[in-house]
Parts: C-alpha cells; sequence; structure tokens
C-alpha cells in the first residue's frame, strides 16, 4: 500500500474516529459507499491499530505508538514492517526533491537539442506520466494553499447512525472539495485518554501529509482534495465531491482487544518504507 494511499485513507478514517464510549477498548467498523472495502480502527490506550479491507478480500494493517509518534506498516504476506517518523519522511522529501532536480535538469538539457517535433511528443509522454512539462522550466504545478483550508455550516441537519449532526463543507482555496456530518461531542461518550490519542494521531498525519506534499510536483497538486481539517465535534460522515465516495461509521464495540493485536509480531523483519 502506497504511503500517499494510506495517508488519504486514513485521514478520513481519522476524523471519523472521534466518536467511541467511555471505554479502554474501542473498535469502529467504516464502510464506503460503492466499494467492496471497509476499515476498522481500534484503540487501546496509546496505541492505534488500522485496518483497511481491499477489493480482492486482502488487509493491510499500520500500528500507531503515541509515545514515539511512530506509525508502522505491517506487511503480512513479505512477514516484514516498515516505520514512518516525521522526521523520516522529512529527510526522505529533501532526498527526493534533490533527485527531481537531477532528472530535471538532465530532461532540459536533453529537450534543448531537440527539434520542436520531438519535443512535442516528449511534452505528451511526460503528461501521460502525470508530469507537467512545465516542471522544466523550473516551476512546479501550483499546489494547493493549505493555509486556504476551512470548513464552512451549511445549516442542515441529518441523523446518521443514530447521531444528530450538522452538515459541513470543507473548503480548499475557497472550491468545495468534501462534506461532513458533525455531530455534538457532548452527545457522545469519549473517555479523555482515548480523545488524546485519537488527536496525536491525527496531528501526526496530517503532518505526514503536509510533509508529503511538500516534496512538490503531481502528487502535492492532486493531494489537495485529499485534505481534511480538524473540526469542533465528531464528524460521522465523510463525502468526496470529487469521486462520490462517502465514509461512514457503521458500528462501535467496546470489547476487550488484545494487546497483541498493537504488536509487530516478532519474527517480522523491519524493511525500508521508501
Amino acid at each position: 500500500m502506497g504511503i500517499d494511499r494510506m495517508i488519504h485513507a486514513f485521514s478520513a478514517i481519522l476524523l471519523l474516529g472521534l466518536v467511541a464510549t467511555a471505554q479502554a477498548d474501542v473498535t469502529l467498523q467504516f464502510t464506503e459507499t460503492g466499494a467492496d472495502t471497509g476499515s476498522t480502527l481500534m484503540i487501546q490506550g496509546g496505541h492505534v491499530r488500522m485496518e483497511e479491507r481491499e477489493a480482492d478480500g486482502s488487509m493491510v494493517y499500520s500500528l500507531f505508538d503515541r509515545e514515539t509518534r511512530t506509525l508502522t506498516m505491517v506487511i503480512d504476506e513479505e512477514r516484514s514492517y516498515a516505520q514512518l517518523t516525521e522526521e523520516g519522511l522529512k529527510a526522505q522529501a529533501q532526498e527526493v526533491q534533490g533527485m527531481q532536480e537531477d532528472f530535471l535538469a538532465q530532461m532540459r538539457e536533453q529537450m534543448a537539442q531537440m527539434p520542436p517535433e520531438q519535443r512535442q511528443m516528449m511534452e505528451q509522454q511526460m503528461r501521460q506520466m502525470g508530469v507537467d512539462p512545465a516542471m522544466l522550466s523550473g516551476e512546479d504545478p501550483p499546489a494547493p494553499d493549505l493555509s486556504s483550508l476551512e470548513t464552512r455550516p451549511t445549516g442542515e441537519q441529518r441523523t446518521i447512525g443514530g447521531f444528530r449532526c450538522q452538515v459541513m463543507e470543507v473548503l480548499l482555496e475557497g472550491e468545495i472539495t468534501n462534506e461532513l456530518c458533525v455531530a455534538d461531542a457532548g452527545h457522545v461518550g469519549l473517555s479523555a485518554a482515548d480523545y488524546g490519542t485519537l488527536k496525536v494521531l491525527f496531528e501526526f498525519m496530517q503532518s505526514l501529509s503536509e510533509i508529503a506534499m511538500s516534496m512538490g510536483g503531481p502528487f502535492a497538486a492532486d493531494m489537495g482534495a485529499e485534505m481534511l481539517p480538524a473540526v469542533d465535534g465528531v464528524p460521522v460522515l465523510v463525502k468526496n465531491l470529487e469521486d462520490g465516495s462517502e465514509i461512514t461509521l457503521q458500528s462501535v464495540s467496546t470489547d476487550t482487544l488484545s494487546p497483541d493485536l498493537f504488536r509487530i509480531p516478532a519474527d517480522y523483519q523491519r524493511v525500508d518504507p521508501f
């Protein structure tokens, strides 16, 4: 599972994951409309396990440790795991930027020597690969201004999963990208410890997203529509208006969870996440 896809999926799930009862262990099940996929978020103390079911029936999961601010992506098929920290991703972003600059410099030199027809063919191939030829001039495709990310109440109320919620629009640079339905936090139960863990995790995932976007290029330009702001209250629905997909909280369980669910298997080998 790619880092960018993981960030997109879990950012939405984490917004929804602010619903729970005042118990030590919590399991939340989510569904996505129009897809044979689903997600589960489990909380135990300062640890979170995030699972995502793929269309082929397989399951990938990640573990978050609040104390160390580390995200571990576990790959059962390979009996391995990879770990992400903010510092590690920042270092990778700097390396990627350096590689991009070297590549673009070589491409600029090569294309400067091409006849116009061949240069146009090369630019077309770059577009098909998702690379903006404008980058050859030293300019990145415009990346979204994250400081413009905001929510706007619509005044509409709904009941979803038994929770009365307020519909809100998510705007980025003035354009509506997502729709949320946010319940009053006072109408749901949440232990202070679990709420604190989820807040730290959401902030961590937002930080990873911002670092990833700092790499520039088409990835940063496309990622803006996936970004979600923190809100006051409990979102029980997240709808992406670009593709129409909806993630909805399906069920909440307070059954006791095994601590093993939050541990990396002892015989798994650590690998580079990049």
